[in-house]
């Protein structure tokens, strides 16, 4: 039996256990209308994921700044991979430069890990200052906009001068801001139908302003989930938001697990529902599927072992597991701002048809 159809196997118990909770709820008109309807059941999903998501970050943040990454990370960078590169309609060449850069960006933390690179900072800024470069040529190459390209690159240009400037500041910088781009890939590149972002991205937007300012600093403080694994939350705020009172530091702290928490469902539940062919969600049968036509079983085997590594170092250092995994999956924010850039100078719409 193929490793694909034991996935398939192993799905079976998973859609009834499926189907028996849709059974359930459907029996409410509101739900029959809201899943039934795949604008309305994403917006509502990306409303109840914010709510969540704020209520975690508030009086669970260790929990999610240290488990967050090591449960969904990997999932989430393949997750990018398959629906910024694999399914999309890209040419031989600029696929190849893709993978290429990736492989580079990923060789350069390693090294800086094993204390092989001491100015691994400036060398991986410029590298993806390249990358992203690179993908905004690719994008005026395959008859992009060429109003969109210059103004691209001059910003690029400009940011890269002041990232190279400051480079330890600017990779924190990126670390808030990488949060981001994937709502904006999310809005900008895989939502046809804009009116249905209107609540969620208010919801989002008010969260984050509500977090940041330290409004909800003092419940954070008084969480009893505010240390855990050995690390307490004010610890974490002196790395997330350095030079920052407490106060301020802890909202920004809260607002970076919060952003991080989104950035994952975005990754992992919104956008897999928006490249859905048919408007209903997608059985998990369906989804082991789709995932072994994306990456096939050699892909497939990567992920899982790179799930496993990072679980099992997680198991003995949670900290220290955590730490390498977004050393070594730093990529992926510089491919998604690649591949935004080139999407937006190409044309997001026409470039994401298969």
């Amino acid at each position: 039996m193929s490793l694909q159809a034991t996935a398939e196997r192993l799905s079976t118990p998973l859609d009834w256990a499926r189907r028996s909770w849709l059974s359930w709820l459907l029996q409410s008109d509101f739900a029959r209308a809201t899943l039934r309807h795949r604008d309305r059941r994403i917006a509502t999903l990306a409303c109840i994921s914010v709510t969540l998501a704020l209520l975690g970050a508030v009086y669970f943040p260790v929990f999610l700044f240290a488990l967050g990454p090591i449960v969904f990370g990997v999932a989430h960078v393949a997750a990018d991979v398959r629906y910024l590169v694999l399914r999309r309609n890209l040419a031989r060449w600029w696929q190849n430069v893709v993978w290429v850069g990736c492989a580079w960006l990923i060789v350069i933390r390693a090294l800086e890990e094993f204390k092989w690179l001491p100015q691994g900072e400036s060398l991986e800024l410029a590298s993806a200052a390249a990358f992203v470069g690179i993908a905004l040529l690719a994008g005026l190459r395959e008859r992009g906009s060429r109003t969109r390209a210059l103004l691209a690159l001059l910003l690029l240009f400009g940011v890269t001068v002041a990232a190279l400037h400051r480079p330890g500041m600017a990779r924190l910088v990126f670390l808030h801001l990488h949060n981001v781009i994937a709502i904006a890939a999310w809005a900008m590149l895989f939502r046809a139908n804009k009116r249905w972002l209107m609540a969620p991205l208010a919801l989002l937007g008010l969260a984050t302003l509500l977090l940041a300012s330290g409004l909800f600093a003092p419940q954070t403080l008084n969480s009893p989930f505010a240390s855990a694994f050995h690390l307490p939350v004010s610890t974490i705020a002196t790395w997330i938001a350095p030079f920052l009172s407490l106060r301020v530091a802890i909202g920004v702290t809260t607002a970076y697990v919060f952003l991080q928490s989104m950035h994952y469902s975005v990754w992992l539940s919104f956008i897999p529902q928006e490249e859905q062919a048919s408007a209903g969600t997608p059985t998990f049968r369906m989804s082991a599927r789709s995932l072994f036509a994306d990456l096939g079983t050699p892909g497939v085997v990567a992920v899982a072992l790179a799930a496993a590594a990072v679980a099992l170092g997680a198991w003995f250092d949670v900290h220290r597991a955590r730490s390498l995994y977004l050393s070594l999956a730093t990529f992926h924010g510089y491919l998604e701002l690649a591949m935004l850039g080139f999407f937006w100078v190409r044309g997001s719409r026409r470039t994401l048809a298969r």
